[in-house]
């Protein structure tokens, strides 16, 4: 950058033409940014375009090995994380169930008859309670 010294501008005009400089400045900057993003968008499509084939490929590889765990998923109740030379491989063991219609659910093992699977609270009804004279508090 060029030291500006005090004496260099000494009328309006010429601070006019130091600021139509400046933009002129200004311009040819933001041209050259904008063909490097042209540029690095053109090298992104490039390289995307040659990573597909080796995207599709890892994606069929992650597949197989989780259709390999899947059906190997007893070895891992011992141990989760399998360390291999190239990485690690986990099976996590789902023994959680979402169930999403607390209603929908219980009509369904109702109408299974898998009434061993429903629980079923008894609590007493603390208005009726207050009504009989059998009991004290």
């Amino acid at each position: 950058m060029a030291k500006v010294k005090k004496s260099e501008i000494k009328t309006w005009d010429e601070v006019d033409a130091a600021l139509r400089r400046m933009g002129e400045i200004d311009i040819a900057v933001e041209s050259i940014q904008g063909n490097m993003t042209l540029q690095i968008n053109e090298l992104k499509a490039q390289a995307e375009t040659k990573a597909e084939g080796l995207k599709k490929e890892r994606q069929v590889i992650e597949k197989v090995i989780t259709a390999f765990c899947e059906e190997h998923k007893d070895e891992f109740a011992k141990t989760r994380p399998k360390e291999l030379t190239f990485g690690v491989v986990a099976y996590r063991v789902v023994t959680s169930i979402v169930i999403r219609s607390k209603k929908a659910c219980v009509a369904a093992l109702e109408a299974l008859n898998l009434d061993k699977y429903l629980r079923i609270e008894k609590n007493p009804t603390k208005n009726l309670c207050s009504t009989l004279t059998i009991l004290h508090w």
